[in-house]
């Protein structure tokens, strides 16, 4: 079924700013990765900090993956192959990754939370509903798996209940608000190409 004609313009947005969104979120999330890892090396390193036995071990091998990852993406995208599904993959596998990283953290006690909400934020520069909306709830059983995995596994973890639900209504929220910003990206594509579209002859 073919586009209307005023959703021309937004398909056409699209298809250039689904490849270079990717290409930025990739960008990002190499710097990300080396930001994170590199201020668990500083902890270690220079302020001494005492972590857990294999912590550091753990911590390596998510980066390295990661990091690996972010490598392969980077290829794919500059070779200019982009199947519609790579971008929910890269979705999935920037929560799969957020997940370990908590495991192996102080799970929901963790700081380092906050990724779950980077990896929210990032969905809206490719300009896809459906990925805003895969990000919003991937995020959502990530942080439920990792609160569920404090619960039975790791009891030390555990935060209060109105923590956890303030925690996933701001997931939530967050999602919300990423979509919103794809909506009105949409409409700004729309009124722009109606304003510079040229009058038909009377």
């Amino acid at each position: 079924m073919g586009d209307s004609p005023g959703d021309l313009p937004w398909t056409a947005a699209q298809r250039v700013e689904n490849w270079a969104g990717e290409l930025r979120i990739n960008v990002l999330r190499a710097a990300g990765v080396v930001a994170f890892y590199g201020h668990h090396l500083f902890n270690q390193v220079v302020l001494k900090e005492p972590f857990p036995p294999n912590y550091t071990a753990a911590v390596t091998a998510v980066a390295v993956a990661w990091a690996a990852g972010a490598l392969a993406l980077h290829v794919a995208l500059s070779n200019l192959w982009m199947p519609p599904a790579l971008r929910f993959l890269s979705v999935g596998f920037d929560a799969l990754m957020t997940t370990s990283l908590l495991l192996i953290s102080d799970g929901p006690r963790s700081p380092l939370i906050v990724v779950l909400f980077l990896v929210v934020a990032t969905a809206p520069l490719r300009l896809d509903l459906r990925v805003v909306w895969t990000a919003t709830i991937l995020a959502l059983l990530s942080y439920a798996f990792v609160c569920g995995h404090a619960k039975w596994v790791r009891p030390e973890n555990r935060v209060p209940r109105r923590q956890e639900v303030v925690v996933a209504l701001g997931l939530a929220l967050a999602g919300f608000l990423a979509g919103q910003a794809v909506r009105q990206a949409r409409r700004f594509a729309r009124d722009y190409a109606d304003r510079v579209r040229p009058e038909e002859p009377a």
